[in-house]
């Protein structure tokens, strides 16, 4: 651990034009030149690039709100990194599948800054890399920091290359366990045989239903996303102040500032969602349109672009209103 040395300069501020987006982008060759260490090279990754970021995020909210308490503060960090989350991680769906990777990671990268704001606000340095093996006890990668601290040092720093030579299938287990850290598929711990069988086959699944309807993906996405965010900053904060959580980590009251209604709107989207595209195709059909394989062709055609633009018009709905609340402060 390097007795705790900082791996980023305290002075670098955050540039607002470094999304979550592009930084997942430049963390992917690391990941596919040591697939072994995945979550230690985004948890090294995330301290580096995301620690300064979480510390002034912290430090503008206090400044926003003299007056708020712990609980208040740490409900805005996780209502913030579960925003954070569904609109850089839920991109994924239909053709959008090509960015699946880049998807997964910035959910997580979304997720981790989240974990160091609540570091910073337990008054932990997010800069400092003890972070690292915090951030992979709180994914449960690791039963203890002690375990997460004695592997450490086995882990490759800024691993060079990466780019197309790993085999097919080493990236798609790559993907099942981003899945699983996500709580897509379960746990981050390492999956039994029949874990991963099973995480293979949702994952398959969930792949070949975005590729025809990436409408009902993309909400289904934003519902895990919120699920797993929520049970993190709950870890979080007992983690960092234990015996100070008390209600707010058996209620998730106070820290739940994304609304239940959220969560009851992505299900229900999910479930009316799935019937707009084919009303769409079938309201084409009864029409006697017809413009590429007859009845079947112009259907699918039709089913799939409904699909594809209400899944567009969903993602940009969800990165401006993300835009809109950094613009209005923290």
């Amino acid at each position: 651990m390097n007795g705790g040395r900082r791996t980023t300069d305290r002075s670098r501020p955050a540039r607002p034009d470094d999304s979550v987006i592009v930084q997942a982008q430049a963390l992917l060759p690391m990941i596919w030149a040591d697939p072994q260490h995945m979550p230690e090279q985004l948890a090294f990754f995330a301290v580096r690039r995301f620690g300064p970021r979480a510390a002034a995020a912290m430090a503008r909210r206090k400044q926003h709100k003299p007056q708020a308490g712990d609980d208040e503060l740490a409900g805005d960090a996780v209502a913030h990194g579960t925003r954070m989350s569904i609109a850089d991680g839920a991109v994924l769906g239909g053709p959008f599948v090509v960015l699946m990777p880049v998807s997964f990671v910035a959910a997580l990268l979304s997720q981790a800054q989240m974990i160091l704001e609540l570091a910073a606000l337990a008054g932990q340095d997010p800069r400092n890399e003890r972070r690292v093996a915090d951030l992979l006890v709180l994914q449960d990668v690791y039963p203890s920091t002690e375990a997460a601290e004695a592997a450490l040092p086995e882990v490759p720093r800024h691993p060079q290359g990466g780019r197309g030579r790993l085999p097919r299938r080493t990236r798609w287990s790559l993907l099942v366990r981003m899945a699983a850290i996500l709580g897509i598929t379960g746990g981050g711990e390492k999956p039994s045989r029949l874990q991963r069988a099973m995480s293979t086959a949702l994952i398959g699944a969930l792949f070949l239903v975005g590729m025809v309807l990436p409408l009902i993906w993309m909400p289904a996405l934003a519902w895990f996303y919120r699920q797993n965010c929520l049970r993190l900053g709950a870890k979080a904060v007992q983690f960092y102040t234990p015996g100070a959580a008390g209600d707010l980590v058996r209620h998730r009251r106070g820290i739940t500032r994304v609304p239940r209604a959220v969560g009851i709107a992505a299900i229900l989207r999910f479930l009316a969602l799935t019937v707009v595209p084919f009303l769409a195709a079938a309201a084409v059909v009864l029409a006697g349109v017809r413009v590429v394989g007859g009845f079947w062709g112009t259907a699918l055609l039709v089913l799939f672009a409904a699909s594809l633009l209400a899944a567009g018009v969903w993602f940009v709905r969800q990165r401006s209103r993300l835009a809109e609340e950094e613009r209005d402060g923290p």
